[in-house]
């Protein structure tokens, strides 16, 4: 029922309950009260956890299921980003989601920080994390860090700028798995240096900065003195607009296997993952503040991560 109410466009719980007689009717049962109070109540009595690993198999199952055909170059990609949501404004969500430290005391709404990590071929969610907007572990990259078990070797990681950070790229790297990154705008890319592997594209050596302190002292160690990167300026094409223009950084250094074009394509493609975030603030209604506590509104959006594009 709740699942049924999420994609549902009324979102009632008296359509969810009477969706639910017509189905005792069809099947010859006795029907249930019309009221939606026992519904309501059940409906939160679900377990975040459990709803968070069935987040998490029914992605995996339809990853698994993704055709050959669907993949690019035959290898699976996966994409990570995340994105914020305003909460009710309620003593408790503020002491769980305070607001964002810019905003003075009182003038601003609880907020919290979702980063997710989808499947390409299928948009399917694999994982998620929520927590609070701000304070010590809150942030985009604690969050990935928290839930990236889910790349494996061989896969291609695919994110935005913002994930474009050294140590992540080699951390990614000691398991395997690939990354095509919008470049940083703090690196600049100098293509009269380097290994020239065409027009604007090349391979460069990026050297490992100082230990960042919520880094172990053994990991530090074991990741390499330097990066090999493949910095390469892609064109984005889209029909009625002017090509746009970017530096992409990737891994993937075979410039006859992974072309700039390709590499362009593919970037265009991570798009798809703010469409997901959009239907879910529209969909699941998050910004809407219908919910009064952050496990009701948890709830909510672990349902809907569960339904969103499979439907």
């Amino acid at each position: 029922m709740f699942l049924g109410q999420v994609v549902d466009p009324d979102h009632s719980c008296r359509q969810a309950v009477a969706r639910l007689l017509v189905w005792l009717t069809l099947q010859g049962r006795p029907a249930c009260s019309a009221g939606t109070g026992a519904y309501c109540k059940a409906r939160f009595r679900l377990s975040e956890e459990h709803l968070h690993r069935l987040v998490q198999a029914t992605g995996t199952k339809l990853h698994g299921e993704t055709r050959d055909d669907w993949l690019w170059k035959g290898r699976r990609v996966k994409i990570a980003d995340g994105t914020t949501a305003i909460m009710p404004d309620t003593e408790a969500n503020q002491a769980e989601y305070p607001q964002p430290d810019g905003q003075k005391p009182g003038l601003g709404f609880p907020m919290l920080r979702m980063v997710a990590i989808f499947c390409l071929a299928t948009g399917a969610v694999l994982d998620a994390a929520v927590a609070a907007y701000s304070g010590k572990g809150t942030g985009e990259f604690s969050l990935l860090r928290s839930i990236w078990d889910e790349l494996r070797a061989g896969e291609v990681f695919l994110a935005n700028r913002l994930y474009c950070s050294w140590f992540e790229i080699a951390l990614l790297k000691q398991r395997g798995v690939d990354v095509v990154l919008h470049q940083h705008q703090s690196r600049r890319a100098d293509f009269s240096a380097g290994r020239s592997l065409g027009k604007r594209d090349h391979v460069v050596h990026w050297p490992k900065p100082d230990r960042p302190d919520w880094m172990d002292r053994d990991v530090y160690a074991s990741l390499p003195k330097e990066l090999e990167i493949r910095e390469v300026e892609v064109a984005i094409r889209l029909n009625g607009f002017r090509p746009v223009k970017l530096i992409v950084a990737t891994t993937l250094l075979d410039a006859e296997e992974y072309r700039p074009e390709d590499l362009g394509e593919l970037y265009w493609q991570r798009w798809q993952v703010e469409i997901l975030f959009r239907t879910l603030k529209c969909g699941c209604r998050v910004e809407e503040r219908r919910f009064e506590t952050a496990d009701r509104l948890l709830l909510c959006v672990a349902v809907y991560l569960i339904v969103s594009w499979r439907t």
